[in-house]
């Protein structure tokens, strides 16, 4: 399962031209064919020992076409057997609106099953678009020695931040909390309230 960063940091957008005055997708439409491997003609057939080969003649190819009226920009992206997956944003976290809770707003990774809640969240202070400047924290749930559901909350991003949480580094880290509404406040709070310090061992 991916890590909640990366459903949503990491991908690129896909340009529109300068000053372009609606930066949507218009169209976006995929085509499947059939591609011919070289060196295939009349008797002459594929031949591989790889374990991943399909050692069929012929592989799939998709492109996938987006184009934009206003700029009139189109991207084409084209791959050879690539896996076309339709999800739901319910599956994937990822496009689903943010949910407030307290003074922040909370955005949901993938759920562990379907149809179960999320156990990470990315958090921002408003519930503009999240992006790593709009970052302000994040959320996670795991279970202690005894299998109690906990959670766990990294805040203020900081690449110097004494605190790990997923692939991120953090100013602050919460001990585990009972539930997700007291890592929300917890990371509203965080810079006014007083902290534990960290005692480092030497």
């Amino acid at each position: 399962m991916d890590l909640i960063e990366t459903v949503y940091f990491g991908w690129n957008a896909l340009a529109h031209a300068p000053g372009c005055p609606t930066p949507v997708w218009d169209d976006a439409d995929v085509l499947h064919t059939e591609g011919l491997r070289p060196g295939v003609r009349g008797d002459d057939h594929h031949t591989c020992a790889h374990p991943d080969c399909t050692h069929a003649d012929t592989f799939p190819r998709v492109q996938l076409r987006l184009l934009c009226r206003d700029c009139q920009t189109v991207h084409t992206i084209s791959g050879d057997s690539l896996t076309h997956v339709l999800s739901h944003t319910s599956a994937t976290g990822w496009g689903q609106p943010p949910r407030q809770v307290g003074e922040v707003w909370l955005w949901p990774g993938r759920p562990v099953i379907e149809g179960g809640d999320p156990t990470q969240y990315l958090v921002t202070r408003q519930p503009q678009t999240v992006t790593r400047a709009a970052l302000y924290g994040i959320i996670t749930r795991y279970r202690d020695a005894q299998g109690t559901p906990l959670w766990i909350a990294g805040a203020v991003p900081d690449e110097a931040g004494a605190h790990q949480v997923h692939s991120l580094r953090w100013r602050y880290s919460s001990r585990g909390l009972a539930a997700l509404e007291d890592a929300a406040a917890w990371i509203a709070d965080v810079e006014t309230a007083p902290q534990r310090p960290l005692v480092v061992a030497v």
